[in-house]
């Protein structure tokens, strides 16, 4: 999926910009926080699945509040009031008659006013650690949850973050068990093209002193309280948002997993707002679909290493690999990794992938590589952006197998793509190392090339603070995917830190 077009709708003189992915389903609202500018978001493989992920059950709108990140700038931070106000104008503008609203932090509390004044305009909430009461009052009584010395120590952790605003420290306070080097540097970018420092510090003393909770009572729709059990916020207070809605359920998400990236992290959270949407419980195996599997590798790369030097071969291999990410695309697939000198990407049918590794092949021959190809067709289990299950090694199996130059299938895509114009020679039985059994593979006969009867999808379209801040937004805007494969090598770098 390629990212969306911001659009925008007038508030009060002020442009306020918001985005909607998907076209049918539940409709969805989610307010951003503070920190998560709706452009660079989708440079971050995980958060770009999420994003497609919710583009399978709903039609979802995402916008921040006045003055940040895309929108015009304002001179104040708008009132619970105006923000509750500029909900139901996006509602509005795309069309959504009635929403499940989903909100994080301090957006939360314009979700339960529109909650509790438009109940026939709200189809559920979901609220994620929100932040109801204000934390600093005049008199000398203190929100529910909390003890004088936990509330202090609570709002000296808030300010010493906004302090270093634009450095990522916010996950910190909000759950230190994402709280890695990688999302911090993710974050810092986030953090700085969504606000200047100024901007950010009058939006920390407002959240301090909002206080919305005696709307809660008036929250008529099925709600949901998340609540991350590594945050620096007491379970109690997310309890008693809880109690004080007449529908409502807490659910305590786990711990992230260490290394884990926003969007791994965000994954539960996910399957929250879409049952909640949808009103139907997501399946334990909902991640497992049917897909083709393609694997390519380079031959003889260790000798053309030697023969030209480590420098042309390094340019070679990247004109190869910018190669098979845009016939991948071209084709309808998604490359999903690139490791050494082989990738791995996934289409939804196997002629696609057959017929992208015979140009694959073919590109890589006018290059002076040798490149060998397998597929195979199965089901796979998604975990985020990745890829599991049997049918991944099965398919690496038969592409290591491949001689220079080849394309080979299991029978399984041979039998399937009976009637596409695709011809195969036998290759007879082979023992695959680690996989039981025997397995009759196929090779694509040379002279085949793509045929009319499945036609390649349209090509992607690429999308139009500091000088190199305004450089990497405009490189998410132009070229996500660039950004994608960037964040992606860091996130398996941190991974591999957090094993040892």
């Amino acid at each position: 999926m390629d990212p969306p077009g911001t659009r925008y709708v007038e508030r009060d003189g002020h442009a306020l910009a918001y985005q909607v992915v998907g076209e049918r389903g539940a409709d969805v609202v989610l307010f951003l926080e503070i920190g998560l500018h709706p452009d660079l978001m989708w440079t971050d493989p995980h958060i770009h699945y999420l994003f497609e992920r919710t583009a399978t059950f709903s039609r979802t709108v995402y916008f921040q509040r006045h003055g940040l990140g895309l929108s015009d700038p304002v001179d104040h931070v708008p009132t619970l009031e105006q923000q509750a106000d500029d909900v139901l104008a996006v509602m509005g503008a795309v069309g959504m008659r009635r929403a499940t609203l989903v909100g994080i932090g301090s957006t939360c509390g314009p979700l339960v006013l529109v909650a509790a004044r438009a109940p026939e305009r709200v189809t559920g909430l979901v609220l994620q650690q929100p932040f109801i009461e204000g934390m600093l009052r005049d008199g000398p009584d203190i929100p529910h949850g909390w003890t004088p010395d936990a509330l202090a120590r609570y709002v000296e952790g808030w300010r010493a973050v906004y302090d270093n605003w634009g450095s990522g420290q916010i996950m910190s306070m909000w759950d230190p068990s994402q709280d890695s080097p990688f999302n911090r540097r993710l974050l810092a970018l986030l953090e700085r093209t969504s606000a200047p420092p100024a901007t950010a510090r009058a939006h920390l003393e407002w959240l301090l002193r909002i206080d919305c909770s005696d709307a809660l009572p008036s929250v008529q729709c099925t709600t949901r309280v998340l609540h991350s059990a590594a945050s620096s916020m007491p379970e109690a207070v997310s309890r008693f948002v809880t109690d004080s809605i007449p529908h409502a359920t807490l659910h305590t998400l786990a711990p992230a997993a260490p290394g884990a990236s926003l969007g791994e992290a965000w994954i539960p959270i996910i399957d929250h707002i879409e049952e909640v949407a949808t009103g139907v419980h997501r399946p334990v195996d909902a991640d497992r679909y049917l897909a083709s599997v393609l694997f390519t590798d380079i031959a003889g790369s260790t000798e053309m290493l030697a023969r030209i030097g480590d420098g042309p071969y390094r340019d070679l291999r990247a004109t190869h690999e910018r190669q098979i990410r845009n016939e991948v695309e071209l084709a309808g697939g998604r490359l999903v990794n690139v490791a050494g000198d082989g990738t791995l990407s996934v289409f939804d049918g196997p002629a696609a992938a057959v017929r992208c590794a015979l140009i694959v092949c073919r590109q890589a021959e006018e290059l002076g590589l040798a490149v060998r190809a397998g597929v195979h067709t199965g089901d796979v289990e998604g975990i985020g952006a990745e890829v599991t299950g049997m049918t991944v090694h099965i398919g690496a199996r038969i592409g290591a197998t491949a001689g220079p130059g080849e394309v080979l299938v299991s029978r399984t895509v041979r039998d399937l793509v009976v009637g596409s114009g695709l011809s195969f020679v036998d290759r007879g039985d082979h023992e695959l190392k680690g996989v039981p059994g025997r397995w009759r593979l196929y090779a694509l006969a040379a002279a085949d090339t793509p045929g009319e009867s499945e036609p390649y999808a349209e090509p992607r379209k690429q999308l139009s603070l500091n000088m190199i801040d305004r450089a990497v937004l405009q490189t998410a805007r132009r070229a996500p995917h660039i950004l994608r494969a960037a964040v992606g090598m860091a996130n398996a770098r941190q991974r591999r830190r957090s094993r040892q």
